[in-house]
């Protein structure tokens, strides 16, 4: 049994999200709106109410004085410098010491125009990407501090992004288009590898190997720094990854829809599926010292361990998992919907 059964902070309002956000992909917009809120909700009481009581808002009032809400989406969390960084959706950004506790909440974007949040990266020089649902890119060299924005010179839909070891920074997204910026300039060469297929992950484990992974399996590697793609043999005709990774030795791992998680050893030449007690989307992949765990829906955590995949214990709250750090070598934190933060302190062996 590992991982430490409580939540770090989960607002205590009753209000709910209706349904859980499709995984990314599935042409779903996370920012999207979702019914009313608190005070919209108790605005209609109102005057739809004979009654002469005021209405009590000291509730909403509460809730809306927390640094972390029941109705935020935690989608990305990264660890600069000696900060944490969350974003999520409506321009959330949230920042806290990494051995602190307390967070601080601010908003980007202006008026009604916010960014939801969907992906990040850390470049080699420290500094912070994100991107949004709104083909957006967002920089940061000073730990969330101030922001620079960038609109991608696309219409397609966007999914993920990545920032290699030197700084340049990839898109992938709809009709397998690749968006690639040297040094985070404001200049993009936008490229396909011509599948009518959703690019959904990319990840580069040094500055020249690097791979995507998309609809129907489609997957693609480079060897020289994103000059040259490779479609190679997909990985299953029926597969929809939504996560990827690959460590600097050619061993990869992809996670999708149903709990699926392809396992390679060469490279990604070829592929076996893994056993998963799981039939939730797998959405991140995150190594914590020497040990591989995978996060996804329904409140799923997995850790990979004597050649299979075991069940980390968690609260069982049915939230998805989107992103996480390590904090150290056994230590971590994951996020996700319904603003909740999951600590995690794994064993070394089962």
């Amino acid at each position: 049994m590992n991982g430490v059964p409580f939540i770090i902070s989960v607002s205590d309002t009753q209000d709910h999200i209706a349904g859980q956000p499709k995984p990314k992909g599935l042409h779903r917009k996370f920012g999207q709106k979702r019914g009313y809120s608190n005070v919209a909700i108790l605005a209609m009481a109102g005057l739809l109410c004979a009654c002469e009581a005021r209405l009590n808002l000291s509730g909403v009032e509460q809730t809306l004085n927390q640094p972390i809400r029941r109705t935020d989406q935690l989608m990305v969390l990264e660890q600069v410098g000696e900060t944490l960084i969350m974003l999520g959706n409506d321009g959330l950004l949230l920042r806290r010491p990494a051995e602190g506790e307390l967070w601080q909440r601010d908003q980007l974007g202006v008026a009604d125009d916010h960014p939801d949040f969907i992906s990040s990266a850390v470049c080699g020089d420290g500094s912070l990407v994100a991107l949004s649902y709104q083909a957006d890119v967002w920089h940061s060299r000073d730990q969330g501090d101030s922001w620079q924005t960038y609109s991608l010179p696309t219409e397609e839909d966007v999914q993920d992004i990545e920032c290699t070891q030197n700084n340049e920074l990839w898109v992938v997204g709809s009709f397998s288009t690749l968006l690639h910026s040297v040094a985070a300039e404001q200049e993009w060469t936008v490229t396909s590898l011509d599948e009518d297929a959703m690019l959904t992950a990319i990840t580069f484990s040094n500055a020249e190997q690097g791979y995507v992974a998309g609809e129907f399996g489609l997957l693609a590697n480079t060897e020289d720094g994103g000059e040259t793609w490779t479609v190679v043999d997909p990985i299953g005709d029926e597969f929809y990854p939504l996560a990827v990774y690959f460590d600097s030795a050619g061993s990869g791992w992809v996670g999708g829809l149903q709990g699926v998680i392809m396992r390679s050893s060469n490279g990604g030449e070829s592929w076996e599926r893994t056993d998963t007690p799981t039939e939730s989307p797998i959405y991140n992949f995150l190594m914590v010292g020497d040990q591989l765990i995978a996060t996804g829906d329904q409140g799923v955590v997995l850790q990979w361990s004597s050649e299979t995949w075991l069940k980390v214990e968690t609260p069982g709250i049915p939230t998805y998992f989107r992103a996480g750090v390590a904090l150290d070598h056994q230590r971590a934190l994951i996020v996700g919907g319904w603003g909740v933060l999951l600590p995690l302190s794994l064993q070394t062996s089962f």
